[in-house]
Formats: C-alpha cells, structure tokens, sequence
C-alpha cells in the first residue's frame, strides 16, 4: 500500500465517521438519548468489525504474495536447470535421459495402482 492509498482510505473514514456522528446527532435530536446510544454502538461495532476485515484481508495478500514468490522462485530453478540441461552434447544428454528411464520400474505397473 502506497501513501495515496493511505490519504484515500483515511478520507474515505474520516467521511464515514463524520456521516455516523451526523446520524447521531439527528437521531438524539429526534428520538432520544436511548436510541442514540444504541446508534452509537453499533456504528462502533461495524467499524471494528471493517478494521478487522480490513486486517485479515491484509494479512492473507500478504500470505498470497509469499506464496507466490517462492512458487515463481522454484519455477525459476527449474527453468535454470533445464537450461543448463539442454546446454549439454546431445549425447550426454541422451545419456542421462535413458539413464533416468532405466532406473523407473515398468511403466505399465504405475497404471496399476
């Protein structure tokens, strides 16, 4: 999150909070204290539980981009050993290719489990 992210997402609450405290204050003037107080708190209440969605959307983009960054990470060492791979003789590679074909069991067996 940038600084103008910052700016626009605290406007967007000091708007939220001055439109509830104008609420309350009609409210108080048109049907009491009773049902200001309970206005009161439940703006209260939707504002934590918005702050604590807020958080947790937070945390878990956070989370996402780890986990991204190591999948790209592991993708990119892979992507530098097959290329190192293919920079070898044909024949080397053959080689090896076979080699790792010899060790594996019978294909067909695999299709059996």
């Amino acid at each position: 999150m940038n600084t103008l992210d910052s700016l626009f997402l605290a406007a967007g609450a000091m708007s939220a909070n001055a439109t509830a405290i104008d609420h309350m204050i009609n409210t108080t003037l048109v049907y009491g204290p009773g049902i200001a107080l309970t206005t009161g708190t439940l703006c209260a209440i939707r504002s934590c539980r918005w702050a604590a969605n807020r958080y947790h959307q937070w945390i878990n983009d956070r989370a996402d981009r780890r986990h991204y960054t190591a999948v790209a990470f592991r993708l990119n060492r892979v992507a530098d050993r097959a290329d190192a791979f293919l920079a070898m003789p044909e024949a080397i590679v053959t080689a090896r290719l076979e080699a790792h074909y010899a060790l594996e069991a019978d294909p067909a067996s695999k299709e059996d489990r």
